[in-house]
């Protein structure tokens, strides 16, 4: 595919004497990702390749650059976690590029395990309910998947964290005392909410970040925040408006230790999660990307003309953001139809709406 991307990696890493127990996996799961790269026999240039095929491939390559990033600058937090999420993002673009080369459907995309990302990519969904919490929909390794079934024995009660491996109570021994509401948690859920409960989402420590707000059954949702408005250009979001499953992203504040909000459902509702994520959540795209309600892109194309589609029923706004996911400005607004406007250039951009659009480059 490209010269130079797996071989030799090893020696240019100057951080393998601050913990080599700890980076080696790291290293070893970069470097075999960089050989796929090398070894692929894709090329934008041949024929038959479509952009589609070549947005995939830039998908790929960006996610092996932002993993080398992340080592060389020394932000491997949590375990490098997040250096996991971003390899399995780019071994997903690798996937559907082989899928548009063979003419097959293009594979579903399972997240990393909702317990633990070091446990790969998730086999199933089921439902979970953390203690005292509302149950809702996860996608979990098959080995969680057996031992949430396995909690259902009386002979055998476990506790499974996320974030954390399966922990085992004996017999006779009270639980531990769960964490009120109040306190702020890494991620919240709920279900058949009218504005009533008031959520608090603590920030994780890197920043810029943003919300993922996720249903997995049919909703139309509002977010609404409490308190700064710092950093949004409005407190209330409207996250669907088709009553369709969704996942959307939300710019989160600086200089808080936790995000007070509301969630209002409209219609049928079913349990939603929020969880603060890093910036790499966002979808990133060249020439076209689509949504349902608002959300957060990175644009990665040259400053020129591009196109809104909007088909919902109020009004739509292209909103630009800071590096900071910081509200910079507004590119175009209107109602349902098509748009054109000028793309300032790379960055990151925020779609406030409630229906189906889509962006592209004109």
């Amino acid at each position: 595919m490209r010269s130079g991307v797996g071989g030799g990696f090893r020696r240019r890493w100057p951080w393998r004497r601050r913990d080599e127990s700890a980076l080696f996996g790291i290293e070893a799961e970069i470097t075999a990702f960089g050989e796929a790269l090398d070894v692929h026999p894709f090329s934008p240039g041949q024929a038959g390749a479509t952009d589609e095929m070549r947005a995939e491939l830039a998908r790929a390559l960006d996610a092996y650059d932002q993993a080398k990033r992340d080592v060389a600058g020394d932000r491997l937090r949590e375990g490098g976690l997040g250096v996991l999420r971003t390899l399995d993002e780019g071994r997903h673009a690798l996937a559907r590029l082989d899928a548009l080369i063979a003419g097959r459907p293009l594979p579903e995309r399972m997240p990393l395990c909702f317990f633990d990302a070091r446990h790969g990519r998730a086999a199933r969904q089921v439902s979970w309910a953390p203690p005292g919490g509302v149950a809702r929909t996860i996608a979990v390794c098959a080995a969680d998947a057996v031992r949430l079934t396995e909690d259902s024995s009386p002979s055998a009660p476990r506790q499974l964290v996320p974030g954390s491996r399966v922990r085992t109570q004996s017999r006779g021994v009270e639980p531990r005392p769960t964490t009120p509401a109040s306190v702020p948690q890494p991620q919240v859920g709920g279900g058949e909410d009218s504005g009533q409960q008031l959520h608090r989402l603590k920030m994780p420590s890197y920043r810029p970040a943003v919300m993922v707000f996720s249903s997995n059954g049919r909703a139309r949702v509002h977010l609404r925040f409490e308190g700064s408005r710092e950093g949004r250009s409005s407190r209330l979001y409207r996250l669907s408006g088709d009553g369709t499953p969704f996942t959307a992203r939300i710019p989160l504040p600086e200089g808080t230790k936790a995000t007070a909000f509301r969630v209002f459902g409209v219609g049928e509702q079913e349990a939603w999660t929020a969880t603060a994520a890093p910036l790499r959540e966002v979808p990133r795209f060249h020439d076209a990307v689509n949504g349902t309600g608002s959300d957060v892109v990175h644009y990665r194309g040259e400053p020129g003309p591009g196109v809104l589609h909007y088909a919902g029923s109020s009004l739509v706004q292209l909103e630009a953001l800071d590096d900071r996911l910081a509200y910079r400005v507004t590119v175009t607004e209107g109602r349902a139809g098509v748009h054109t406007f000028q793309w300032p250039g790379r960055g990151y951009y925020q779609v406030r709406s409630a229906g189906a659009w889509s962006l592209s480059v004109a």
